[in-house]
């Protein structure tokens, strides 16, 4: 009886896809690891956003005695959007409001956003190209670093993912209202999704009339319950509620403009606009340091991981292919090329929004709407690569156990460290060492100016309610103001 021979090349498929969801399953895992020591300290916008919880979950009101409002307006920055707000409402009577477990819903968030990437990707190629997008997704520097902060930009991408997931399937009344609610999500929780999604709404539809041949009356019904949903959002914007981060920080704002010494001309605009796009395609900021700021990375890797790499390397060699009669026939760029081009072009989109800003560049964070569209590129060019040489899959798995190894070890062991002066560390340690109440009263005059660090620190370690923290701020305010010491 002839003995069963071995299969190599499955054998190696099926081991790669087994160690990558493996490797996908531990990289999950670690993203909720030591989340209240990495990073060391709490940034004062994860206090802001801990203060407004708190107080929404044991008063129903925001940090500032607003009862159930839309948006948490903070007195500084962007409002808490009402995407963030509730359910981190829901999360902080389950698990406290703390800054470490408001991280855990961050992780949580995104955690389900890679879910939503994976089932993307197997619904549009199968299991293989979803197993090599959420290995890149679960280990990408891009979205590692600010996944474990108290942030609600990833919560906005999350709504994005779900958003596509439900749009690029065949089209149905009750997909196209539940399109419209996630992608409505998203631009309700971040800023810069408030332009990147309309502007990804056209090269949607018309991937979708590509692919699904979708029918006029569904998107009647995607475009009716978007513009319903949307009208809180843009009344806000419109009135300026939501704009005053934005008028700060833009590149129309006229103290940016007069500290440039420009008038603020379309050319000159236009020029400004270029210079700062570009910036977001420098080596050093996708290959080699990343983000300047270590709220958004460690400063030690690009925003692209080494697997990102490769598949650029695969996808300028297929580019090679198909301009030559040797590569052209079966050539995924030529195959896919409606889905590659989707995907550049809101790998492209998602840099705009960014570009409109002058502050804190090149900024990984307010491009963070390309890195779903990123992540599926990558994927698919490692992905189709390995298709047409089985052995590859090997070294698709070494890469990226390799980069998880090398990243893991630096963030956990390096970044705590080096990103300390960004995350309040002082003031968390000082908090730690307070007993008496005139140790609390003195640590309240240090931060009169710091509203937020004084209250988080009443509310978290000193057990103060909100309305105690406060009502003991604010009192130490009114005195200083009637001394003239304010």
């Amino acid at each position: 009886m002839a003995m069963p021979t071995l299969d190599l090349k499955n054998f190696v498929i099926k081991a790669s896809m087994l160690v990558l969801l493996l490797m996908v399953l531990v990289g999950a895992a670690l993203h909720f690891y030591r989340l209240d020591k990495v990073p060391y300290g709490f940034h004062v916008d994860e206090m802001s956003g801990s203060v407004a919880v708190g107080c929404m979950a044991t008063e129903g009101v925001d940090a500032h005695n607003v009862p159930h409002p839309l948006f948490a307006d903070l007195h500084y920055g962007t409002p808490k959007p009402p995407t963030y707000l509730y359910p981190a409402m829901v999360w902080a009577k389950l698990f406290g409001y703390s800054a470490p477990s408001l991280r855990a819903l961050s992780v949580t968030v995104h955690l389900c956003g890679i879910a939503g990437l994976f089932l993307l990707a197997r619904s549009l190629f199968g299991w293989r190209y979803a197993a090599v997008t959420a290995a890149l997704a679960i280990f990408s520097p891009w979205a590692w670093v600010p996944s474990r902060v108290a942030f609600e930009s990833l919560f906005a991408v999350t709504f994005l993912i779900w958003g596509l997931y439900v749009f690029l399937h065949p089209p149905r009344a009750w997909r196209m209202v539940l399109a419209a609610v996630l992608l409505a999500g998203a631009m309700y929780s971040y800023p810069p999704m408030r332009l990147q999604t309309p502007l990804m709404l056209l090269p949607l539809i018309i991937y979708s009339f590509k692919q699904y041949r979708l029918n006029w009356k569904f998107l009647v019904v995607f475009v009716v319950v978007f513009a319903i949903l949307l009208f809180p959002l843009v009344q806000r914007t419109l009135n300026g509620q939501l704009q005053q981060r934005f008028d700060q920080i833009s590149i129309f704002s006229p103290q940016y403009l007069k500290a440039m010494g420009v008038n603020g001309s379309w050319m000159q605009l236009t020029e400004i606009f270029c210079y700062i796009y570009a910036l977001h395609f420098h080596p050093d900021f996708l290959f080699f340091k990343g983000d300047p700021s270590y709220v958004h990375s460690t400063r030690h890797f690009g925003i692209l991981s080494w697997m990102d790499m490769a598949a650029l390397a695969v996808g300028l060699v297929f580019l090679l292919m198909l301009l030559t009669k040797f590569g052209r026939k079966n050539n995924p760029l030529a195959v896919h090329r409606y889905w590659l081009v989707f995907l550049f072009v809101n790998i492209f989109i998602g840099v705009v929004p960014a570009a409109l800003t002058n502050s804190e560049l090149p900024n990984s964070l307010r491009i963070i709407g390309s890195w779903p569209f990123m992540c599926l590129l990558s994927a698919f060019l490692l992905w189709q690569a390995c298709e047409r040489c089985w052995v590859l899959w090997l070294g698709v798995v070494l890469t990226t156990a390799l980069f998880a190894f090398s990243f893991l070890k630096v963030y956990f062991q390096v970044y705590p460290q080096e990103s300390k002066g960004m995350f309040s560390y002082w003031t968390m340690e000082e908090a730690g060492q307070l007993k008496t109440e005139e140790d609390w009263f003195k640590f309240v005059l240090l931060y009169r100016y710091a509203d937020y660090n004084a209250r988080y620190f009443l509310m978290q370690y000193h057990g103060s309610t909100c309305t105690q923290s406060r009502a003991m701020w604010e009192g130490m305010r009114d005195f200083l103001i009637s001394r003239g010491k304010y």
